[in-house]
């Protein structure tokens, strides 16, 4: 026994004042416990025996609330590494996700813009290359012919008649030209509208796959994130039942070897005060 051990003061009940750590106490009551049995100190040894006996219990006690704290803190630090985890994780997918509908809108824009100049620069190109007067008709030309033959003969009255149906086949032909001309014009426009429009539905659907490639990665790379969490959470209370369960069986243990002790100082104080009787009886 060192010397700060064998200097440690008394309090009334002859036991040891506490002081400092609780485990370093109950060291030394144990060693006081020892000392008193072997001075043949047994109340003194009871005492000491059965405080021992609470500090341990407070000890136990200690331990398990120290572990349990413990183990919280463990979980939170889980939770918390896994809440972390978990938002840049959406933070990541968001940006992502957003660049590309950005960039997609970017390229969608982009195409309507072109669209909108070949339309503009088609259409030019048709009003300057379809005439917009028609050809004269062979009916037309004769007609010409003959109101000048008939000016030249001074026959006025007939050139005039011959006149006046030229410049009615004139409109109706221009009229009939015209509706010719414009539904040419408007056929031309819609199939060029309809080649874009197929243009544009194929790059719209390319997005849609896009972002529905994009949200099953996520959902996927969720999934495992999520799995990870549940492995990391599992692995953790293993270990701790793990812990508990030996920190039982070591308090039990302890236990155990305290009550053997504890019967092996009554068999040792029954035996020597069954040899100081018989030492009486001698005498």
């Amino acid at each position: 026994m060192n010397n700060s051990r064998s200097t440690v003061k008394k309090g009334t009940n002859n036991l040891p004042i506490q002081t400092g750590d609780l485990e370093e106490y109950i060291q030394i009551l144990y060693d006081h416990q020892k000392s008193c049995e072997k001075a043949g100190k047994y109340l003194e040894a009871d005492q000491a025996k059965k405080r021992l006996g609470e500090l341990k219990k407070d000890l136990d006690q200690k331990n398990k609330i120290e572990v349990k704290d413990r183990h919280i803190n463990e979980k939170q630090e889980i939770e918390n590494a896994h809440f972390e985890e978990f938002n840049q994780f959406n933070e990541f997918w968001d940006q992502k996700m957003s660049e590309f509908d950005q960039e997609a809108q970017r390229v969608k824009e982009q195409v309507l813009q072109r669209h909108d100049e070949e339309l503009k620069q088609f259409t030019d190109e048709l009003e300057n290359s379809i005439p917009v007067k028609p050809k004269d008709s062979a009916e037309l030309l004769s007609l010409r012919k003959t109101e000048e033959s008939l000016a030249k003969q001074e026959n006025y009255q007939e050139a005039h008649i011959t006149q006046q149906r030229i410049l009615s086949m004139e409109r109706d032909e221009y009229e009939r030209w015209s509706q010719s001309r414009s539904c040419k014009i408007k056929n031309l426009i819609i199939q060029l509208k309809q080649k874009q429009n197929t243009e544009l539905n194929a790059l719209q659907q390319r997005i849609i796959s896009g972002q529905e490639e994009q949200r099953k990665i996520r959902s996927q790379e969720l999934e495992k994130l999520l799995q990870k969490y549940q492995n990391v959470r599992k692995e953790l209370s293993s270990q701790q039942n793990q812990e508990i369960t030996r920190l039982d069986k070591t308090m039990k243990n302890q236990s155990i070897m305290q009550q053997s002790r504890m019967n092996s100082s009554k068999m040792q104080g029954s035996i020597m005060k069954k040899g100081d009787e018989e030492n009486y009886y001698i005498k």
